[in-house]
């Protein structure tokens, strides 16, 4: 008897959904539904996206096991040869969305940017993040944090005079960098946040990923 009831109770769900479901098939709303933005509104960047660089944000996705990619900052390669570096300061952004379709002027997307004169100066940028990966020493129990100023490879740009700095530090074993930017004017800082360090060649548009002897 009591598998007869759970017979039909399963029978009774399975038809609600397939009536629900020609109900909303059936509907005609007269709205047209698209799958991105991008179909309504053009993005407004005209440069090309290098790479990327992202969290495993442990918290974003309990279906996936906290294994979401979350994308902090962005590379973009703008039409004369230069380069704009895009990072995020205290605000959570989707990996599928454009950093560069907010404005670094909007005060709610939270969004900085530093830019580049030349494609030398972004090699020296990934090389300095890598040193600095390499140089910094995570300890096992202890949470250390270090800096390394490389405003070096804002000569020329149109971020020439701010200071640039890569905040280094880990929890356990895991090390993260992120940006830290002073304005040269009035000393204000933006603080990014954090990326796995060991994932630094994204950024530049490479599939490696760094060595993780610590």
């Amino acid at each position: 008897m009591k598998k007869l009831l759970t017979f039909y109770f399963q029978i009774l769900i399975f038809t609600q959904i397939n009536y629900s479901f020609g109900q909303k098939e059936n509907f005609d709303s007269g709205i047209d539904l698209y799958d991105t933005s991008e179909e309504l509104v053009p993005l407004r960047k005209t440069s090309e996206t290098i790479g990327k660089c992202c969290q495993l944000g442990k918290a974003m996705s309990k279906l996936s096991g906290g294994m979401s990619d979350v994308y902090l900052t962005q590379s973009e390669l703008n039409e004369d040869g230069t380069y704009t570096i895009f990072f995020v300061s205290m605000f959570t952004i989707g990996f599928d969305t454009e950093l560069t379709q907010f404005g670094v002027e909007n005060p709610t997307a939270k969004i900085s940017s530093f830019h580049l004169k030349d494609e030398d100066k972004f090699n020296r940028l990934q090389e300095l993040m890598i040193y600095g990966y390499k140089e910094f020493r995570a300890h096992p129990i202890i949470k250390k944090i270090k800096y390394a100023d490389v405003s070096e490879v804002l000569e020329g740009g149109n971020n020439e005079g701010d200071k640039l700095l890569l905040r280094f530090h880990n929890k356990k074993i895991i090390k993260y960098v992120s940006f830290q930017l002073f304005d040269k004017e009035t000393g204000f800082k933006t603080s990014g946040k954090a990326i796995f360090s060991k994932f630094i060649p994204q950024l530049f548009g490479s599939d490696e990923i760094i060595d993780t002897n610590w």
